[in-house]
């Protein structure tokens, strides 16, 4: 389901909006999708690696991955790198309140991205519709594959590609959200 994002991208022009970095840290678990105070968890120290790039040394338990915060008088959003058909990296909201991930229409008609023939019911907060589903052969996450195979296309405007839900979050055991090193941490 498609919640509040919808709402707050009709709310967010793409041009003139304020942009600032907000700095508290906030911990989202599987078991728990409400924001937390993290447990204790070491910083991540290491300079800032390329979009979508895994940091040097990690392994396939944890990985590390930059991320942009945008922060409007309408709410706060989290752009994290996605890889879509090994193109990119794309720049998607994560959205923990969203059980579906998707994809904006404007990136299916870059990448080609084939129709299945099916459609999607979604709901949110600004109504409910049916979209198209499209075909994707791989997308990651820092280089770890994503599990869905195909995804609903929406609308979201604002230059987002697509929406990280919670249906690929849950895969990991954590994902630590620190702000003040502009870094998003998985761990599985």
């Amino acid at each position: 389901m498609i919640t509040g994002l919808l709402l707050l991208a009709a709310a967010l022009p793409i041009s003139g909006c304020a942009e600032t970095w907000v700095r508290p840290a906030a911990t989202v678990t599987s078991e728990s999708p409400s924001v937390s105070a993290p447990a204790s968890t070491s910083p991540v120290t290491s300079a800032p690696t390329p979009l979508g790039a895994l940091t040097p040394g990690e392994t396939g338990r944890s990985f590390s991955l930059p991320m942009r915060v945008v922060n409007s008088g309408d709410g706060t959003l989290v752009f994290v790198p996605v890889r879509v058909n090994g193109r990119g990296p794309y720049e998607f909201v994560l959205d923990t309140g969203s059980s579906n991930s998707s994809v904006d229409r404007s990136l299916v008609r870059r990448l080609g991205l084939p129709r299945t023939g099916q459609q999607h019911r979604v709901q949110g907060v600004t109504g409910s519709g049916v979209v198209p589903i499209v075909k994707v052969r791989r997308w990651t996450l820092g280089g770890v594959p994503l599990r869905a195979t195909s995804l609903a296309v929406v609308d979201l405007g604002m230059g987002v590609a697509g929406l990280l839900g919670s249906d690929e979050l849950r895969a990991f055991g954590s994902v630590t959200l620190d702000f003040q090193h502009d870094r998003i941490n998985f761990r599985r």
